[in-house]
């Protein structure tokens, strides 16, 4: 008789052990279902989380490994600022897309308003007496198309970016948002004032006020807070990164290093320690980099290349790390899946190869007869996978829609733990090109689904692991001694 048509009719007689293999099956292809779909899932995320943080990178202090330094240590750095022609040679490299660095100061104004959220009720302007609030953020740029623009965290509404020649000559001119314009009925063209207050170093009165006039080339509506309107995040948080946003002011950074030296030289003045010192060593102007690269894949590479070019205590920041301060309840639930799915491999192993054994010694005299009649041991050994497997594949097959369900249930009650212990539940971005996302932005976008990949993933994981199995029994079968067993 065929040794296929021998393991079909082996199935249909033997019921009661068939049953018994299949439910083993069943319950562990159960666990390894849904550890599967919750890996699936987690990994969706993270690529996903990091697609939405970009590829974009800086440069900057190591402000964990300094706080950490005792004063001893501290004595023995000299911290520098980025050395401006490093920043080039870093933007220069193959991973780059293109890049800015940005000097940014902060300014007031005698004679426009700063816009002060969309509850400008809450934010009453107060008597600040002699003294100018200093409501604007000038942030300087040097690539003239703007990389906010260009990485789509605020939109050109109206007007004009930079050209290349009011970047290298420092032109009075500005791009600002259309909320700011609409609150001060300013056009495109139209000139407005900002106020520089310096102070010496031990003075609590301003020595001198700077005019700082700029005229509007654009107006541009930010992004990143746009779409977290309607959210359920914290309305004051809202309007605080929304304020931050509607004022700042674009120029070209030369407008603000001006400004930056004006303040030093005013210092210098009134301290000689310092005139001494910036006499030795020059006035060094700070500006902070930012690296768009060509894919978020290159962060890694990029970042082995610059370290070697950084001076001490200076780091690669990438956009991408923050997904690691975000995401603490999906991590949790990869490891805790990782550690689910080679336990529930190994546990299959060891049980199934168990009953499949067990059930092998009670036909022993069965597989005696055949060996007997001269029935080769490989097509014995073909029967039991062949049996094994049919079995196993309607076990996999059941389990594979009851595991990814229960996954999505144990996924739903892992997530709201984890959340429950998490304190971080807003994260505020270091650097411009860090997004706003969140942990809640993260769960968010955490789905389990039964696609063709996880298919896939669990039946080759599924039958691998069978046919893992069966090892130890088919040793069993080969061992088999005919004369004994018919004796």
């Amino acid at each position: 008789m065929n040794f296929i048509k021998r393991g079909l009719l082996s199935i249909t007689r033997n019921k009661g052990k068939s049953i018994i293999l299949l439910l083993v099956i069943f319950v562990l292809g159960n666990l390894i279902s849904g550890a599967i779909s919750i890996q699936q899932a987690t990994g969706n995320v993270e690529t996903s989380i990091k697609e939405k943080l970009g590829a974009a990178t800086t440069v900057e202090l190591d402000h964990e490994a300094l706080n950490e330094m005792s004063e001893e240590e501290w004595g023995e750095y000299e911290i520098k600022n980025l050395d401006l022609d490093l920043i080039k040679k870093i933007g220069g490299l193959s991973y780059v897309k293109y890049y800015d660095y940005n000097a940014i100061i902060q300014l007031g104004s005698k004679t426009i308003k700063s816009y002060r959220g969309e509850h400008q009720e809450d934010f009453e302007e107060h008597d600040m007496g002699d003294f100018i609030s200093m409501d604007f953020k000038l942030k300087g740029i040097n690539f003239a198309p703007v990389l906010d623009f260009e990485e789509q965290k605020s939109k050109l509404s109206d007007g004009r970016v930079f050209n290349t020649e009011e970047i290298e000559n420092g032109s009075s001119v500005a791009i600002i948002s259309k909320k700011l314009a609409d609150k001060n009925s300013l056009q495109i063209g139209d000139t407005f004032v900002l106020n520089s207050e310096i102070y010496g170093p031990d003075s609590d009165k301003p020595a001198s006020i700077r005019d700082v006039v700029l005229e509007v080339i654009g107006f541009f509506e930010p992004q990143s807070v746009k779409k977290e309107e309607g959210s359920n995040k914290d309305q004051g948080q809202y309007d605080w990164m929304d304020m931050d946003l509607q004022n700042t002011i674009y120029v070209p950074n030369e407008v603000v290093i001006a400004e930056s030296r004006a303040q030093m030289e005013e210092y210098i003045k009134s301290d000689p320690e310092l005139a001494e010192m910036m006499e030795n060593e020059g006035m060094s102007d700070y500006y902070t980099p930012i690296f768009v690269l060509n894919k978020p894949e290159d962060s890694a590479s990029f970042e082995e290349e610059v370290k070697p070019l950084l001076p001490d205590l200076y780091i690669v920041r990438k956009a991408s790390d923050q997904y690691e301060t975000i995401s603490a309840p999906i991590q949790s639930m990869s490891k805790l899946s990782n550690y689910v799915l080679i336990a529930a491999i190994i546990t299959t192993v060891l049980i199934i190869g168990l009953v499949v054994l067990l059930f092998l010694r009670d036909r022993k005299r069965e597989l005696g007869i055949y060996l007997s009649l001269g029935e080769r041991r490989g097509r014995i050994v073909g029967q039991i996978i062949l049996e094994v497997m049919i079995i196993s594949l309607i076990g996999i097959t059941l389990s594979l829609f009851t595991g990814n369900y229960l996954a999505q249930g144990v996924s739903e009650t892992m997530i709201n733990e984890e959340k429950g212990q998490t304190n971080d539940d807003y994260y505020y971005p270091i650097t411009d090109f860090q997004s706003n996302l969140t942990t809640d932005d993260v769960i968010a976008s955490y789905q389990v689904t039964l696609d063709s990949s996880f298919i896939f993933l669990f039946y080759g994981i599924g039958i691998a692991t069978i046919l893992l199995s069966t090892i130890l029994p088919l040793i069993y079968i080969i061992r088999l001694n005919p004369r004994k067993i018919m004796m």
